[in-house]
């Protein structure tokens, strides 16, 4: 995991709360394993972990998500930071992708949201 990882993604968590109040779910993906994230979420803060994540994360291993959202480096079978708003109707509404060490922010997003 890079530094950006849990900075950001503990940086979502803390701000769950604000998403809620907006009727809005996180769920977050990575191409690594369910137990590359188990490890990761028993892992304090302290130590670059995400303990304490308010969200769930699921495993891409098949890279299925990845592909289909165009957040794929197929030659290294990693993903791009991809950021997706999806309404309840499953209409995709919002979407930003970054670079490996550009994290999505919290703010941006809440303000897109709002």
């Amino acid at each position: 995991f890079t530094f950006v990882c849990p900075t950001e993604i503990t940086a979502f968590s803390d701000r769950i709360e604000e998403f809620r109040d907006l009727d809005t779910e996180i769920l977050g993906a990575s191409t690594d394993s369910a137990f590359s994230h188990r490890a990761w979420m028993r892992t304090p803060r302290t130590e670059n972990g995400i303990a304490g994540l308010q969200y769930p994360i699921l495993s891409d291993m098949t890279h299925t998500i990845a592909r289909s959202y165009g957040v794929l480096v197929e030659n290294e079978g990693i993903a791009l930071r991809g950021l997706f708003i999806i309404d309840p109707n499953g209409v995709l509404q919002y979407a930003t992708i970054n670079n490996l060490n550009i994290g999505r922010s919290v703010e941006e997003t809440l303000r897109v949201l709002q």
